[in-house]
């Protein structure tokens, strides 16, 4: 079997990965148009902060690992058309027959159509390298920056450029929050003050009229002020590189990623689509979606293998969107909807707020937020977020099997939890937040509370 896999990320290296272990006489081809593969751009801020000495330390697939399983790696290979009836790609001018494809096209910035744009001292991060050494080699040139976007990434940047005693650090969003995507407002100003007390000037509910440059500054035109910075970063989003699926005729989602079925087959079933650039279904109300991150990258790349092989035997369940980050010391993990995302899908849904600490305080607890967000009607989770310097990860990862697997919230509150004075509670703190929980389900109380 001849097996093409476009794409140079790690949903790519995992499927190629998985093929080979099912498939011991199987050729694999991938294709990227970059050069190099096997990088983790999740680890270009760490890079950039200097916590990671060099871009060496972002390879987690080295050569030999394509190598020692008989993986044709091209680099510098751009795939500009797939021609399905002949069964075939046409990859750096040469044609290439395949069984079996799979596309791993990743996502693409997207940078807001603001008067005035025009890409000079104008800069993004991407999963690509040599975009990210380009942003390396600008930071020591200056001294302020305007950062528009307030998600992930836009924070990772300004902690970098506080670090590196910027004297100006305006963060810009357009909604009234950090991360509008993974926070609700009343969990968000957890935080914000202590990126205000960082000295980065937070902008929210911002609307930029127009960017001009000026005496070799960039201005941002506020609907009061004019903000002059030198260079402008945008975090604002990516959007699924469809193009050559569209090219194909492959069909392309209502959310704007590549369409497939259960299996992860496109509308061409020897066609398969992984990663950032297909839908996603989420497990909630079963709605199709973008979500792009490394982990579902890793997953889909998985399950469109085993399923290439072995003939649609694992259907991929979908996603729940865990996330985790960590700024400013905090770390920030959410899963499923936020409550404002939920009453807008038309959902009939609770909230809790409490605060209390991860362990006793003699044993260096610290304060940790939890909001929890329940469906009146199925008296299950439908979203969670929670803010503290410490333990988050663990907790947001069993959050979200609760709500995938929908487990009532009575029942979640009396699975037990192992416990050691050292490393949490006995009456752990998402149980604490579930007890909070459960009372405004059953007499139908609103909103939140500490």
């Amino acid at each position: 079997m001849k097996v093409c896999i476009v794409g140079g990320g790690g949903a790519a290296s995992n499927a190629a990965n998985v093929i080979r272990l099912l498939d011991k006489e199987a050729q694999i081809d991938i294709f990227t148009k970059r050069s190099d593969i096997g990088v983790v751009p999740c680890e270009f801020p760490f890079v950039l902060s200097g916590f990671l000495p060099s871009w060496e330390d972002c390879y987690v697939f080295r050569e030999r690992f394509y190598r020692e399983r008989n993986i044709n790696v091209h680099l510098s290979t751009e795939v500009t058309e797939i021609i399905r009836g002949r069964k075939c790609l046409i990859a750096g001018g040469e044609s290439y027959d395949y069984d079996k494809a799979i596309l791993g096209l990743g996502a693409i910035p997207v940078v807001p159509s603001i008067p005035g744009v025009d890409g000079q001292n104008e800069f993004v991060l991407s999963t690509n390298m040599e975009i990210a050494k380009v942003f390396e080699e600008v930071i020591p040139k200056y001294s302020s920056a305007a950062i528009i976007g307030a998600g992930q990434i836009a924070l990772e940047v300004a902690g970098i450029l506080k670090a590196r005693n910027y004297d100006k650090i305006c963060l810009l969003e357009k909604l009234d929050c950090l991360f509008p995507v993974y926070l609700d407002k009343d969990m968000a100003e957890r935080i914000e003050g202590k990126v205000s007390g960082m000295g980065i000037e937070l902008i929210l509910s911002a609307k930029v009229n127009s960017i001009t440059s000026r005496n070799g500054k960039k201005v941002v035109s506020l609907p009061d002020r004019e903000l002059e910075v030198d260079f402008i970063f945008f975090s604002t989003g990516s959007a699924p590189n469809v193009e050559l699926a569209q090219k194909a005729g492959i069909k392309i989602g209502e959310s704007g990623a590549i369409a497939v079925n259960e299996y992860l087959q496109t509308s061409d079933p020897d066609i398969y689509a992984i990663g950032d650039c297909m839908e996603k279904r989420d497990r909630i109300i079963g709605r199709e979606r973008c979500y792009q991150t490394a982990t579902t990258g890793a997953t889909t790349g998985r399950v469109a293998a085993r399923n290439l092989v072995l003939g649609n035997v694992l259907p991929y369940q979908g996603t729940v969107m865990p996330f985790v980050t960590e700024v400013f010391g905090y770390q920030v993990g959410t899963a499923g909807f936020t409550e404002s995302y939920a009453r807008e899908q038309g959902l009939d849904v609770v909230s809790h707020i409490m605060s209390t600490l991860t362990r006793r305080r003699s044993f260096g607890g610290k304060t940790i937020h939890i909001k929890l967000i329940a469906n009146r009607k199925t008296k299950s989770l439908v979203g969670a977020q929670i803010i503290s310097e410490e333990l988050v990860a663990g907790k947001i990862d069993r959050l979200a099997v609760a709500i995938a697997e929908k487990i009532p919230v009575q029942s979640l509150a009396l699975i037990d939890t192992c416990y050691s004075p050292t490393v949490g509670s006995a009456y752990e703190s998402i149980v604490m937040a579930l007890d909070g929980l459960m009372p405004k389900l059953v007499k139908g109380q609103e909103g939140s509370s500490d």
